[in-house]
C-alpha cells in the first residue's frame, strides 16, 4: 500500500480543531495525538490542499462487524484529512441510519464526497491506487471544475437523461484511477445527470459477482452498458451519453476535425510513453531538440503494472507504479506528454506528418517506442471469457481471486512473478508450463518452489472452460498426450510479448519474423530520421535496456539532424544517414521536483 496510506507516527503533531458536528461523536483529543498518514505524505497533501476553494463535506458510512479493518482505515484516513485543512469536514453515520437509507448507501465503508452538490461515492476504503483518485475528486469538487477537455464538455452538454456509473476497481490496479476520474469529471460537469459509485472489488465481492466483474477497471453505465479497461476521456463521454460503442462516432468526428489542422511543428515526435520514450524525451530536450511524447494509453507502459521491480540499478526494490511516477515527473520537466492520444498514421517527407486521433504533428525526426503487448494463447474460450476470468494482468485482477484456485500459463519471469504475487494476495495458483523446467531467473524459480506453488510441467492449455465465467481449463500432457480438465476460477496468461509494430509496418519499417523493428547502429531503422527503442525492437525486454535505447535514439536523432542541417535543406530526403552519434555535452537539468507519494505496493520483480 502507498506510503500515503500506511500507518505513520511522529511526535511533532499539530493540534486540530474538532471536525464539524457529526452524527456520531468526534474522536477524543487523546486519539488525535497520533497521525495515520505519514509525515512526508502529510507535507504533500498540505501543499495540494492549498488549492482548495469551496468546503468539501465527506460523509462516512460504516457498520460494525462488516469490513472492520477497512472501516478503521477509512475513519483514520479521513480524520487526518480534516486535520490538514479546514476545507474538509467529516460526518459519520451508521449504515442502518435514516440518512443511509435516504441516499441508498449499502456498503461498509462508504464515503460520499460533497453530497450537497454531487453524487460521488466510494464503496470501499480509498486505499492504494484509489487513494489517488479520491484525493483528486476532493480537489475537483472543491474547485467546482471538472477538468474535462472542451470536446468532452460539448458532448456532455447534450446529455438530457440520468446516468448512473459504477466503476469496479482494486487497490493495486494502475489503470483504475484514470477510469474513475473519467466518471468523476463527468459527474462534476453534469451533477444533476451523472452519479458515480467507485466499488472496491475485494471489500464488495457480492456486488462484483452480481455484475460479472472478472477484470478491472470494469465500468457499468445505467445497468446496461459494460465497458472494459481504461478508456480515453472523449471515448468514455461519448459512450456515457449515447450508451453505445463510440469508435464509429469518434472516427467520423476526428476525420472532420483533422482536415488541414496541425497541432505544431517539432524537431522530434516520440511515440510511446514507457521508459524508452520518456528517456528519449529527456535526452532530446537536454540536447536542444523540441519534442513531444504521444501515447495511446497513460504513462508507464508495462512497468506501470509490474508489482515490484528488483533489477533496476539504484533501486533494491521499487513498485513499478512508483518508478513510473518518478520517470514521468522527470520527463515532464522537459517535454509535453500527451496521454490517451494514439498515433494512427505517419507520412514520411521532408517534414514527417504524424496523425493522432486528435491532431496532426509535423516533425523532422520520429522515435517509435511503442512497446509490446501480451501474447495470447489462441485457444477456444480465451476471447469469449476475457474479463470474466481470463486475464493478462495479475496486478490488476488478483484481488478478485483471493482464496480461489487460478492457473498461470507460462514459464518465464512474468509467469513466475505473477504466481508469486497471486500466492501473496491469497489466491491458490498453479503454473502450467509446456516445458520441463521453468525459464524464469533462478531466484524466482527457487521462490516458486519455496512457496509450494504447484507446477504442471510439459503441459499445454488446449481450451479455457466456462459458460459465462472461467470454470477451468482443458490441458494436454505432452509426454502421454493425455487430456484432463483442471478446475480454476481464473486463467492468467503470461507466455511472452509481441511487439506493438503495427504503426512501424504501416510506415514501411523493416521488421523480423516476430514483428520486432529491425534496428541498426544508434537505434536507426531502414528509413532515415526514424528510430526505434525499447520493447518494440525485441531482444532483452527489460527497463534498463529500454532506458538505454531511448537515450541512444534521442542522441542519434540529435546528431543526424545536426548533420543534415549543416549539409543543407534538401539532404533530409536522402535515402541513408551514415555515422553514429558522438558524445555530446548536456546542459544542467532543472531543479528536481519533489517525488510523488508511493504507489500501492506489490510483490513481484520485473
Amino acid at each position: 500500500m502507498s506510503a500515503l496510506f500506511k500507518r505513520g507516527k511522529d511526535d511533532t503533531t499539530k493540534s486540530a480543531a474538532a471536525p464539524a458536528p457529526a452524527a456520531s461523536p468526534a474522536p477524543p483529543a487523546s486519539e488525535l495525538e497520533d497521525w495515520f498518514i505519514p509525515k512526508e505524505s502529510r507535507q504533500h497533501l498540505t501543499a495540494y490542499f492549498k488549492q482548495l476553494k469551496s468546503p468539501v463535506a465527506l460523509e462516512i458510512y460504516a457498520k460494525d462487524g462488516v469490513n472492520d479493518e477497512y472501516n478503521e482505515f477509512t475513519s483514520k484516513f479521513v480524520r487526518d484529512l480534516t486535520r490538514l485543512t479546514d476545507k474538509i469536514t467529516e460526518t459519520r453515520y451508521d449504515l442502518d441510519s435514516d440518512r443511509a437509507l435516504e441516499l441508498g448507501v449499502s456498503a461498509s465503508p462508504t464515503v460520499l464526497i460533497a453530497p450537497d452538490r454531487y453524487d460521488i461515492r466510494y464503496a470501499g476504503a480509498p486505499a492504494g491506487e484509489e487513494g489517488r483518485s479520491f484525493l483528486e475528486a476532493i480537489g475537483l469538487a472543491s474547485m467546482g471544475q471538472s477538468g474535462l477537455g472542451e470536446p468532452a464538455k460539448k458532448l456532455l452538454a447534450e446529455l438530457d437523461a440520468p446516468r448512473a456509473v459504477k466503476v469496479f476497481v482494486s487497490p493495486t490496479c494502475p489503470y483504475c484511477p484514470a477510469q474513475v476520474m473519467n466518471a468523476v469529471r463527468a459527474a462534476i460537469e453534469r451533477p444533476k445527470h451523472v452519479s458515480v459509485e467507485v466499488v472496491e472489488i475485494y471489500e464488495n465481492p457480492d456486488i462484483a459477482d452480481r455484475y460479472g466483474v472478472g477484470s478491472v477497471p470494469h465500468t457499468v453505465v445505467n445497468e446496461e452498458l459494460h465497458l472494459m479497461g481504461l478508456e480515453p476521456e472523449e471515448k468514455f463521454v461519448v459512450e456515457l451519453v449515447t450508451l453505445k460503442n463510440a469508435e464509429e462516432i469518434l472516427s467520423r468526428e476526428r476525420q472532420a476535425a483533422l482536415a488541414g489542422k496541425a497541432a505544431g511543428e517539432f524537431d522530434l515526435v516520440i511515440v510511446g510513453a514507457g521508459p524508452a520514450g520518456l528517456t528519449a524525451a529527456i535526452y532530446a530536450a537536454r540536447s536542444g531538440l523540441s519534442a513531444v511524447v504521444l501515447d495511446r494509453q497513460n504513462v508507464g507502459g508495462a512497468v506501470a503494472i509490474t508489482p515490484n521491480v528488483e533489477n533496476y540499478p539504484g533501486f533494491v526494490s521499487v513498485p513499478g507504479a512508483k518508478l513510473v511516477d518518478i520517470l514521468g515527473l522527470h520527463a515532464r520537466q522537459y517535454t509535453p506528454i500527451h496521454e490517451f492520444e494514439g498515433v494512427t498514421e505517419v507520412k514520411i517527407g521532408r517534414l514527417i506528418e504524424v496523425y493522432t486521433d486528435k491532431a496532426m504533428y509535423l516533425c523532422r525526426a520520429l522515435i517509435l517506442a511503442t512497446g509490446a503487448t501480451w501474447k495470447k494463447l489462441g485457444v477456444p474460450g480465451e476471447e469469449r471469457l476475457f474479463g470474466r476470468g481470463v486475464s493478462y494482468c495479475a496486478t490488476c485482477d488478483a484481488y478478485l481471486y483471493r482464496g480461489k484456485k487460478v492457473l498461470v500459463v507460462g514459464g518465464g519471469n512474468t509467469a513466475a512473478t505473477d504466481a508469486l504475487y497471486l500466492k501473496n494476495i491469497g489466491a491458490v495458483p498453479t503454473i502450467v508450463h509446456r516445458r520441463g523446467l521453468l525459464r524464469a531467473e533462478r531466484h524466482l524459480a527457487d521462490s516458486v518452489a519455496r512457496e509450494g506453488i504447484e507446477v504442471l510441467f510439459n503441459t499445454t492449455v488446449a481450451e479455457i472452460l466456462g459458460k459465462t465465467r472461467v470454470s477451468g481449463a482443458r490441458v494436454i500432457e505432452a509426454d502421454s498426450g493425455a487430456e484432463r480438465e483442471v478446475e480454476a476460477e481464473a486463467v492468467f496468461v503470461a507466455i511472452g510479448e509481441l511487439a506493438n509494430s503495427e504503426l512501424a509496418e504501416l510506415v514501411g519499417l523493416a521488421t523480423d519474423d516476430e514483428g520486432n523493428i529491425r534496428i541498426e547502429s544508434g537505434q536507426r531503422t531502414n528509413i532515415p530520421r526514424v528510430y526505434a527503442a525499447g520493447d518494440v525492437t525485441g531482444g532483452i525486454r527489460q527497463i534498463v535496456t529500454a532506458v538505454s535505447q531511448g537515450a541512444v535514439a534521442a542522441m542519434s536523432a540529435f546528431d543526424d539532424l545536426t548533420r543534415l542541417k549543416a549539409a543543407g535543406p534538401h539532404v533530409e530526403d536522402s535515402p541513408e544517414v551514415e555515422g553514429a552519434p558522438e558524445d555530446t555535452a548536456l546542459p544542467e537539468a532543472p531543479e528536481q521536483a519533489a517525488a510523488p507519494a508511493e504507489a500501492a505496493p506489490a510483490d513481484k520483480a520485473q
